[in-house]
C-alpha cells in the first residue's frame, strides 16, 4: 500500500477511534455529572494534571524516536526503550507520592486557600491512589509504538477503545454503590491496566524482554533531550491555564471551567491526535524519501484541518451554550458560556501542525522556543485578564493569549520556506460559515 493509501486509512481510523472515544467520555461525564457534584470534577482534574505534568516532565519522545529512529524495529533497540520506560514509570509515581506529600503540608500550614481546589483534603487522598498509573504505564509494550511507525492505526484504536470500555465499565459499576469520587479514580486506573495488558497480548510483533544497549540508550537520550524540554513547555501550555484558573477560581466555579474545557478538548484531542499519530509519521516518510516536496505535502495535510478547526470555531463561538444547555442540568449552564470563549482557541490549533514539521526537519530547539513564548503569553494574559474582569476576564486573557503565536509561527514558517500566503488566508470564511449554521441551529432550536 503505497503513502497515500496509508494515510488515508490512518486517518479514517484515528477518526473513527476518536469519535468513538470521545462518545464513550461524553456518555460517562454525563452519567458521572447527574451523580456527582461539580467539585469532583475539579478535583479529579488537577489530580489528572499533576499526573499528566509529571509524566511529561520525564518525557524522553520514546514513542517518536521509534517512529524515526533507523533503529526503530531492531528489537535491541526496542528492549532498551521498553527499560527506560519501566524506569521512568518508577521514578514517577514516586514523584506522584511526594507531591501528595506536599499538598498534605501545605495545606497543614495554611499556605493555600482555603476556597479552591488545591485545598481539598480528597486531592493528597486521590493523588496517592493515581501514583499507580504511571508505574503501570511503563509497562507498555513498544507494539503500539512500532504499530504507530507502519501507519498500522487500526490496531491502536481497538485497543485504546476496549480499554476505555472497561474503564467505564467499572465506574459504572462503582458509582452503583458508591457516589463518590473514588469511582473516577479507580476507573482511570483499570482503563490503564487494560491497556497495557492489550498492548502486549493483541498486537503481533516483537516480545519485549528485559535488555539492555548503551547505543541505543544514546541515541534515545540524544533525541529524548530536546523532546523533554518542549514535552515540559507543551504540558505547561496545555495544562497550565488549568493550573493557574484552579488556584484563581473558586472550586465550584473551576468545577464548570473544566466542563466546557472538556467538551471543548474532546474535539481538540481529535486535531491532536491526527497530527501526532498520522501527520508526524507521514511528513517524516516524505521528509526522508523527496525532501523538496514536504512545503506541498505540508498544505495538503493541513486543509482538512483548518476546514474543520474554522469550522468548529464558528460553529461553537455560536451553539456553544446551546450544547451544553441540551446535555447537562441547571448547576452547569455557566459553562456554556465558557466554551463559547474557548471555541476560539480552535483558530490557533490548525498552526499546530508546524511543530511536527520541525521536528521532520531535526529543529526540535524551535518547537521549544515557539512553546516557551506561547507559554510567557499566556500567564500574561490570563493574569491580566483576572484582575480587569475577574473569573469571565480569565477565560478571555486565555484565549487572547494565542493570538501571538500565531505571528510568531508565520514568521519560522518563512525562515524555513514552508509558507504560502494565499494557503493561509484560503479557509477563513470557513469559520463565518460555522457561525451562520450554528445561528441556524439556535433558530431551529
Amino acid at each position: 500500500m503505497n503513502l497515500k493509501k496509508r494515510i488515508i486509512n490512518a486517518g479514517s481510523w484515528t477518526l473513527i477511534g476518536h469519535f468513538a472515544s470521545q462518545a464513550i467520555r461524553l456518555l460517562s461525564n454525563l452519567i458521572m455529572t447527574r451523580l456527582l457534584m461539580p467539585e469532583m470534577f475539579g478535583i479529579m482534574a488537577i489530580a489528572n494534571i499533576i499526573i499528566v505534568g509529571l509524566v511529561m516532565f520525564a518525557d524522553l519522545g520514546l514513542r517518536q524516536n521509534i517512529i524515526q529512529s533507523k533503529r526503530g524495529d531492531d528489537p535491541l533497540f526496542l528492549n532498551t526503550v521498553w527499560m527506560v520506560n519501566i524506569i521512568r514509570g518508577v521514578v514517577l509515581s514516586i514523584f506522584c507520592l511526594l507531591a501528595a506529600y506536599l499538598l498534605t503540608i501545605l495545606n497543614d500550614i495554611q499556605l493555600i486557600e482555603q476556597d479552591n481546589v488545591y485545598a481539598s483534603s480528597l486531592l493528597p487522598q486521590v493523588l496517592i491512589v493515581l501514583a499507580l498509573s504511571p508505574l503501570i504505564r511503563g509497562f507498555e509494550s513498544t507494539k503500539v509504538a512500532t504499530a504507530n511507525r507502519g501507519l498500522e492505526l487500526k490496531k491502536i484504536v481497538l485497543l485504546e477503545l476496549i480499554a476505555q470500555l472497561c474503564g467505564l465499565l467499572f465506574m459504572l459499576v462503582w458509582v452503583s454503590i458508591d457516589r463518590s469520587i473514588w469511582a473516577l479514580v479507580y476507573g482511570a486506573l483499570v482503563a490503564c491496566s487494560a491497556k497495557v495488558i492489550l498492548g502486549h497480548t493483541s498486537i503481533s510483533g516483537h516480545k519485549n524482554r528485559f535488555m539492555w544497549d548503551s547505543d541505543a540508550f544514546n541515541e534515545i537520550f540524544h533525541f529524548g533531550k530536546w523532546v523533554l524540554l518542549s514535552s515540559i513547555l507543551g504540558f505547561l501550555i496545555n495544562q497550565g491555564d488549568k493550573l493557574i484558573l484552579g488556584g484563581l477560581m473558586p472550586a465550584s466555579t473551576f468545577g464548570l471551567f473544566t466542563i466546557a474545557a472538556l467538551l471543548y478538548s474532546s474535539m481538540q484531542a481529535l486535531i491532536t491526535k491526527l497530527i501526532n499519530i498520522v501527520v508526524f509519521p507521514a511528513l517524516g516518510e516524505v521528509y526522508r524519501k523527496n525532501s523538496e516536496r514536504i512545503c506541498e505535502k505540508y498544505y495538503q495535510i493541513r486543509l482538512p484541518i483548518d476546514v474543520f478547526c474554522l469550522f468548529s470555531a464558528g460553529f461553537l463561538f455560536v451553539f456553544g451554550s446551546k450544547i451544553v444547555e441540551i446535555l447537562y442540568d441547571q448547576r452547569y449552564l455557566e459553562s456554556g458560556y465558557m466554551l463559547q470563549i474557548l471555541s476560539l482557541i480552535f483558530i490557533e490549533l490548525r498552526y499546530s501542525v508546524v511543530g511536527q514539521f520541525f521536528l521532520v526537519i531535526g529543529k526540535p530547539k524551535l518547537l521549544s522556543l515557539l512553546t516557551f513564548l506561547r507559554l510567557i503569553s499566556m500567564v500574561f494574559f490570563i493574569l491580566i485578564g483576572h484582575s480587569l474582569y475577574g473569573d469571565i476576564g480569565a477565560v478571555w486573557g486565555l484565549v487572547i493569549s494565542y493570538l501571538p503565536s500565531i505571528f510568531i509561527t508565520l514568521y519560522f514558517k518563512g525562515r524555513y520556506n514552508l509558507l504560502n500566503i494565499k494557503k493561509e488566508f484560503l479557509c477563513l470564511p470557513i469559520f463565518f460559515l460555522g457561525a451562520v449554521i450554528g445561528a441556524g441551529g439556535l433558530l431551529l432550536s
